[in-house]
């Protein structure tokens, strides 16, 4: 039940932010380049090229000097919130070497279940990126989708002998 106290809107007593609160992280350029850790992407920026790490995918405007770095990690649903802090912290030094280099850096772990229950991370990740409404609710659905086939078709080929081959 949505309630107003204050001029704060809440549901259930929780408060509730309406996606003009929500900052959008892609707000004040528009040179915004993607790129991913995939061979046949090897674009990432020379700042990030040159550290040990590789986020998973890496959102870079250079004439704002910023980076959105998404790390994808796929745990058991127990370990949902483990596998967020557990990123967040590999990521850490790298998210200061940049901000000492003059960058501004974000580093956002997102987790999606290995059984296909999507994080609570996920859900803030589109709206973070203007992805809003039905959109947003697409994307979510489709993105729980792939992770539950895809952990069907590992489940329904565990024993084949070519995936555990040395």
């Amino acid at each position: 039940m949505f309630t107003i106290q204050g001029g704060v809107k809440s549901w259930h007593g929780r408060p509730v932010r309406t996606t003009k609160e929500i900052k959008c992280l892609l707000d004040g350029c528009d040179d915004w380049d993607v790129s991913a850790d995939l061979p046949e992407w090897n674009s990432h920026p020379d700042i990030i090229k040159e550290t040990r790490l590789r986020p998973d995918i890496v959102i870079h405007s250079a004439s704002t000097q910023q980076l959105i770095m998404l790390e994808l990690t796929v745990p058991y649903e127990n370990r949902m919130e483990e596998a967020h802090i557990y990123k967040r912290k590999k990521y850490l030094d790298l998210t200061k070497e940049l901000e000492n280099a003059g960058y501004k850096a974000v580093v956002m772990p997102v987790e999606v279940g290995a059984r296909g229950f999507v994080g609570s991370s996920v859900y803030d990740l589109p709206t973070k990126l203007s992805i809003c409404g039905n959109k947003r609710t697409k994307a979510l659905k489709l993105l729980a989708e792939i992770a539950e086939n895809s952990s069907r078709w590992t489940w329904s080929w565990r024993n084949e002998s070519f995936l555990h081959e040395d």
